[in-house]
């Protein structure tokens, strides 16, 4: 499913807000998910959500929320089945204090549901390089910007959830996919 980058814009801010809501109410993080996601409009769409048996390769966050996939033309930045079943939790909201601030967000992440069901989705085409540095996977434009950089999926930047290893191995997959399509 590809979506329009005002849809986009759009359907991430929702998702922003309501997390951002929530989160203020939350007394403790425990059972909380955050997510955040900023890419490059004009390289990133939104794509339904994949199994990780589909992918040529995939990684996991060390938590369990969060994977890349690696596709024939593309990378997957999406919530697993363990994230979004944290996410659906009663101890997701069980934290927040309040009666009538608890039922609302959890209305709200009802609502959000179809929206977290989904990836953002970044074309190898546009990919310059893929390394491992700093103590995260780095997947870069040829303008230098770094794709997912800003990308929150837990409790942490995603690009620095990955183990060193499964990140350096992404990596290498990664520009091995980027030079087949040149």
């Amino acid at each position: 499913m590809r979506s329009s980058m005002v849809g986009l814009r759009f359907s991430l801010a929702v998702a922003v807000a309501a997390v951002v809501m929530g989160r203020g109410a939350q007394a403790q993080q425990t059972g909380s998910v955050h997510v955040n996601v900023h890419v490059p409009d004009s390289v990133a769409h939104v794509v339904d959500r994949q199994t990780l048996a589909k992918a040529n390769f995939a990684i996991v966050t060390r938590d369990g929320t969060a994977a890349l996939l690696l596709m024939d033309t593309t990378i997957i930045a999406e919530m697993t089945d363990t994230g979004l079943a944290r996410m659906n939790s009663r101890e997701a909201t069980d934290t927040i204090k309040g009666t009538v601030n608890r039922m609302f967000a959890r209305m709200v992440r009802g609502a959000l549901q179809p929206v977290f069901d989904h990836g953002v989705a970044y074309h190898l085409r546009d990919l310059a390089d893929a390394r491992y540095a700093d103590g995260r996977l780095q997947l870069r434009r040829a303008n230098g910007e770094e794709v997912f950089r800003d990308t929150e999926i837990g409790h942490g930047p995603l690009m620095e959830a990955f183990t060193p290893a499964d990140a350096k191995a992404f990596a290498a997959r990664a520009r091995e996919a980027r030079a087949k399509l040149r």
